[in-house]
């Protein structure tokens, strides 16, 4: 992981000043000690954060951004178009254009300076407040205090300090704001102690020995982080407890080597010759002690601690390394520098040598974040968020969000979509995945059909006819829309939705997420996945080249298949997110989620799904689905949002020209009623079944299973879907969901309909046809087959049909009622089969009939048997 963008040289000490022996900065301001006793601050103008230098350089360009993104609702609204490159690539872009004119802004200006020793001895170390004004300098073995702004002595804290570390107490409680602990030493002896420093009095600042406890030795360094104080010695380092002066001995030091120790975030790194060790402070270790160790190739000189960054100088170079990769990522030219800020923070690094002063751009806390996350080191990336919540200019709302966006995408490409879907949480603009499935993405404006144009827009009666884009359905449609528009009509995106106050499927829409990718590439990261898995192995016969490769839960599969299984794991995983997302989603959210829905489960062949979906959805769009509806032939749920929608009298229509039995039966037959003629049942079947479909069509005595079941009328199954009250509207009973499951054949979902609600099974649309009706109507495809189809489809469609008869049968259908032409379900099955179709479901119908009878006559035979014995008992 890069943690440089650029490195600068700021400065270079004049020689009348001396060079330089303490450093420390604070925000942009640069404090400077000499050997010669001269306490110097600079301030750097022009630095800008990598984040806001960026947002800087694209103002100008909001409106072209917004609209070449989407943000109009439709430049990346086309089902064929997909988001950009990865935002780590962007920066990466940016910064080569905009380093260069960022670093020519770039000044250090020398604000003030003034000598603070009178015999010109040098400044031994300073270090200034996180949190006030004020600087502490330590010169002539003199402890004090000043105004950082304006270099006024504050007071003398200690008048004989060999070194010392100071930290603010803003930890410990609101109380002790103002207030600092600081911990001093003596020249030449063991003794250390804390004093706490006061300046939340203003002028009247105040500095209190609060007690003093002796070292093992002399101490030449000291870091400190709350309670605990790392202390560097001559024969090696310690740690402190303040609180009860309770001491650790952490490493040894052999011969001449001098201690040398970087504070960071809870953790202190302690030189030893070429290497580097932690240790933690967040408590008195009582187990191991030692925590991280890092090989270097030359000794280091100094070290500063930029989480997740250790900057190691040594003579001729800095390497920089990285915590969460545990080597070096990159070397930096800064030869010489041995002085820096040890508890700055922010997105610039400052360093010293005698002579000058340097500065390193850091990249973004964003970019950090990228690049741990593309590398998959998911738990690294949230631990460097909360290492970095310190930083007070940071929106860390956004960035953690960002995050969870960032990884919910870093798992899909993965192939792990579920882990995914928990970090999107509701952090995404559901539209931003359904760019990865291009079906699931309404039609433009300027992609609806002329019939769709036409019911838009209102001109029904108006409008010129057309042939349809569907030549299947051009003379339906038409008949349906009361004639069309012609085929180049357009309708504005003003006028292309309904419910939602003119605004289109892509209204609120930002631009793609930068961390989104093309579908292409989402496979591409998929087939990098799939090659992590091992490969089948080579004692395997394999009866071609195909890569075969052991993935868990799968098992052996080639990378077609895995591809497969990924994205059908993908979308039922959408389903599920989509799903517990859609209660609290905006308006403009859950249109997009319920059209994907409902795309996805009728991909599935779901449909008590897509039937809840159309019939309890609030967001819903005509101008969405109505293609697509058309393409599937999914007329019953086209009728039906158009009724939830206020288009009754386009509903009507469809359910006329595309859903009633009449719609598909001749015209002759639904005059039979003004002619003596025989019924279909009896012109189409053998006169020898004449007198057993006579049995079929008497009314039926009393069911043994279920009883005699009262017909549903339009009214009683809106009262149903309206929780029990009649709607000054119902839908009409031919939309009813036991209806729409017969007319898709789907057995499973209608016996489970019928177990939770018997009554489903005497459902009669508004011509009076029973659920047998339409069921039998079915079989009208089956005549329009070509005689292979026929032998290829017709069996199963057959048997499907069959067995949803003998369902509806068995819990109470009556195949005696008629229709409003006086046509029975066995005149509707005469007209549409024939030959071997025919005669099999009438001798299946008529076995089922006997066997019934047989079941009702035992029944009753046990039950008088019960009641003699009742009697004789």
């Amino acid at each position: 992981m890069i943690a440089t963008r650029y490195l600068l040289k700021l400065y270079e000490m004049p020689p009348e000043y001396g060079h330089i022996s303490a450093f420390d900065t604070y925000a942009n301001t640069i404090f400077v000690g000499t050997d010669k006793g001269v306490l110097m601050r600079f301030t750097v103008e022009g630095a800008r954060a990598p984040d806001a230098a960026r947002r800087n350089s694209t103002s100008a360009e909001d409106v072209t951004d917004k609209r070449s993104t989407g943000e109009d609702g439709t430049a990346c609204g086309n089902r064929g178009e997909m988001p950009g490159k990865h935002v780590k690539c962007e920066e990466a872009h940016e910064d080569n254009s905009l380093v260069m004119s960022q670093l020519e802004k770039i000044c250090t200006t020398l604000v003030q300076h003034i000598s603070i020793s009178k015999t010109g001895r040098r400044v031994e170390r300073i270090q200034h407040s996180r949190t006030h004004k004020v600087l502490f300098v330590l010169c002539e073995r003199r402890l004090l205090a000043m105004n950082s702004a304006t270099f006024e002595h504050i007071l003398t804290i200690s008048e004989y300090v060999g070194t010392f570390f100071a930290a603010d107490s803003r930890q410990r409680g609101t109380q002790r704001a103002g207030r600092h602990v600081i911990c001093a030493t003596e020249p030449n002896g063991r003794e250390l102690r804390v004093f706490d420093f006061d300046i939340s009095r203003s002028k009247r600042a105040c500095a209190t020995l609060s007690h003093e406890m002796m070292l093992p030795e002399q101490a030449h360094v000291l870091a400190m982080y709350g309670s605990m104080v790392c202390v560097g010695m001559r024969r090696g380092y310690c740690l402190l407890s303040l609180p009860d002066g309770n001491t650790c001995n952490v490493l040894p030091l052999a011969g001449d080597m001098h201690p040398l120790l970087a504070a960071g975030d809870g953790e202190v790194f302690m030189r030893y010759d070429r290497s580097i060790f932690s240790v933690s402070m967040l408590s008195m270790p009582s187990g191991r002690v030692l925590g991280r160790t890092i090989q270097l190739e030359d000794e280091p000189r100094h070290m500063i601690v930029r989480h997740p960054f250790l900057f190691a100088f040594t003579k001729g170079y800095c390497d920089v390394y990285s915590l969460y990769d545990d080597d070096v990522s990159e070397r930096l030219p800064m030869a010489g520098c041995l002085f820096g800020s040890q508890l700055g923070r922010g997105d610039f690094l400052y360093a010293a040598s005698p002579t000058k002063i340097w500065m390193a751009g850091l990249h973004s806390l964003r970019y950090q974040l990228a690049d741990l996350v593309e590398r998959f080191k998911v738990e690294e990336a949230f631990q460097l968020l909360s290492a970095q919540r310190s930083r007070t200019n940071v929106n860390w709302q956004g960035i953690e969000l960002e995050l969870h966006i960032m990884v919910g995408f870093a798992y899909l490409h993965r192939c792990r979509p579920k882990e995914a879907m928990l970090h999107f949480n509701d952090h995404i603009d559901p539209r931003d995945l359904l760019l990865l499935l291009p079906e699931c993405i309404p039609p433009n404006p300027e992609e609806y059909s002329a019939e769709l144009c036409g019911l838009l827009r209102g001109n029904r009666g108006e409008a010129a006819t057309s042939p349809s884009k569907d030549t299947s359905m051009q003379g339906a449609e038409t008949e349906m829309l009361g004639g069309g528009v012609s085929a180049d009509a357009t309708v504005p995106a003003s006028d292309s939705t309904a419910g939602l106050g003119g605004s289109g499927f892509w209204a609120e829409w930002n631009g793609c997420c930068p961390y989104n990718t093309y579908v292409g590439e989402l496979e591409k990261a998929w087939l990098e996945t799939f090659d992590t898995f091992p490969l089948l192995p080579h004692s395997v016969s394999q009866s071609d080249e195909v890569v075969h490769r052991q993935v868990m839960e799968w098992g052996y599969i080639s990378s077609e298949v895995f591809l497969k299984l990924s994205w059908e794991v993908f979308k039922d995983e959408l389903i599920v997110y989509f799903r517990s997302r859609l209660e609290q989603a905006s308006p403009v959210y859950a249109r997009a989620m319920e059209y994907a829905l409902l795309v996805l489960v009728l991909e599935t062949r779901d449909h008590c799904a897509a039937y809840q979906i159309v019939t309890n959805s609030s967001y819903l769009c005509v101008e969405d689905c109505y293609d697509l509806l058309l393409e599937l032939h999914e007329y019953r749920l086209l009728a039906c949002l158009l009724h939830r929608r206020g288009y009754t009298h386009e509903a009507d229509r469809v359910l006329k020209t595309r859903v009633y039995v009449s719609s598909l039966l001749p015209r002759y037959l639904l005059q039979r009623r003004d002619n003596n003629e025989l019924s279909p049942a009896y012109t189409n079947i053998p006169t020898s079944l004449h007198a057993r479909v006579q049995q079929l069509l008497c009314p039926q005595a009393k069911n043994a299973l279920s009883g005699m079941l009262v017909p549903r009328d339009s009214e009683d199954v809106g009262a149903l879907n309206n929780g029990g009250a009649r709607s000054p509207t119902p839908q009409p009973s031919s939309l009813s969901l036991a209806m729409y499951l017969v007319s898709h054949l789907n057995v499973p979902a209608l016996q489970k309909l019928l177990v939770e609600d018997p009554g489903a099974a005497a459902t009669v649309d508004e011509e009076g046809c029973t659920m047998l009706h339409v069921l039998f109507s079915l079989l009208m495809v089956a005549g329009n087959l070509g005689y292979d189809e026929l032998l290829e489809r017709g069996g199963a469609m057959l048997g499907l049909v069959l067995s949803c008869a003998l369902l509806l049968l068995d819990h109470g259908a009556d195949p005696s009622l008629l229709e409003v032409h006086g046509l029975s379900c066995l005149d509707v099955l005469a007209v549409a089969a024939d030959g071997v179709f025919l005669d099999a479901t009438v001798a299946a119908l008529l076995a089922d009939r006997e066997v019934r009878k047989a079941r009702s006559s035992n029944n009753r035979g046990n039950d008088a048997l019960t009641d003699d014995l009742s009697i004789a008992i």
